[in-house]
């Protein structure tokens, strides 16, 4: 009986904030949505010493942290630690302060605001986030259309209707402006010559007819070119044939139109550059040293590359240009 009367001890149902076993899914705004036992507490530990890292110790109060450096010469790492009595002198006057950044006097908020908009209108950027330092644009957030930056932006019409005045007169200013323009393009150029004007569709008709009619005049000469292609590259695919005879053709043709319009070789309207871009230098080589009596040899020889011929070829050599501008005076030479 008393084995029967005891429960034994199942797993019980965690409450947790958020989740499918918590009797509870709104909260308001004022209640914590995790509980402190949720989260962990090595995450709480550095979310104290951030918030603590924060606070400025101006007054020394704060345990120093333990200063492991073991050098002793002042001149060689200063202690950052100053003296206590001075340093509350500094406070008690007020050095020690933080600074606060006064709003400019040079600058109004006018010369501010229209600055703003010359940036804006220059970049397309701006001032929102970028010039401000503000991340939303409260007129947006009151869901207003007109433009706050520049007055000549045009604004934006949030009328869902197509049947107001304004709405029909825009519609019938666009007919018109259409209207207009197909006119234009419609009527005759009184500087246009409509017996020699070709219109695109003709101009491309009359170019693939002048192709049909070049294929066809030349087909046999086509054929022979492929023929000589076939024995000189009999393992070669009947593609590539075409292709190489093709290629050949466009070539003879080219060449005869060459031939053509310049009857005399090398006689053009292009000029000769060979004649003006010539180069005329040349080089000199000498001997730098002398030919004497080497007592080492028991002959004679050049000094300067022991060559024992006193007509050789010199060791080293000048660039001489006869084309040359010659700036030393009439005399010299």
């Amino acid at each position: 009986m008393e084995a029967a009367a005891t429960k034994h001890p199942y797993l019980q149902r965690k409450f947790q904030v958020g989740s499918a076993n918590s009797d509870k899914v709104n909260y308001s705004l004022a209640q914590k949505f995790f509980h402190n036992k949720d989260v962990k507490p090595e995450v709480l530990e550095a979310k104290k010493a951030v918030i603590k890292s924060k606070q400025a110790n101006i007054l020394g109060t704060e345990p120093r942290p333990w200063n492991q450096s073991t050098i002793a010469d002042p001149r060689i790492q200063k202690d950052r630690h100053k003296d206590l009595k001075r340093q509350l002198l500094q406070v008690r006057a007020g050095l020690m302060d933080e600074k606060v950044l006064k709003p400019s006097r040079f600058h109004t908020d006018e010369q501010i605001a229209e600055r703003h908009k010359f940036i804006v209108s220059v970049t397309g950027k701006g001032p929102i986030g970028k010039l401000t330092g503000k991340w939303f644009n409260p007129v947006d957030e009151r869901g207003l259309h007109s433009h706050c930056i520049a007055e000549h932006w045009p604004d934006w019409n949030g009328s869902t209707s197509c049947h107001t005045k304004e709405d029909v007169k825009q519609a019938q200013g666009v007919f018109e402006k259409k209207e207009t323009r197909r006119v234009r393009m419609k009527s005759n150029d009184q500087t246009l010559s409509s017996m020699e004007y070709v219109n695109p569709v003709q101009a491309v008709a009359n170019v693939n007819d002048c192709l049909r009619e070049r294929k066809v005049d030349f087909q046999e000469l086509k054929d022979q070119f492929k023929r000589e292609l076939k024995v000189e590259f009999p393992q070669a695919s009947e593609e590539r044939l075409q292709a190489m005879a093709q290629r050949l053709l466009n070539e003879k043709l080219l060449a005869d139109e060459k031939m053509a319009r310049f009857p005399v070789q090398y006689e053009s309207f292009r000029p000769n550059l060979s004649l003006t871009t010539q180069d005329r230098r040349y080089k000199e080589h000498f001997h730098p040293g002398t030919y004497s009596w080497m007592q080492g040899e028991q002959r004679y020889g050049w000094s300067c590359c022991l060559n024992f011929d006193q007509d050789s070829r010199g060791c080293e050599h000048k660039t001489r240009n006869p084309d040359a501008w010659c700036t030393l005076g009439f005399e010299r030479t």
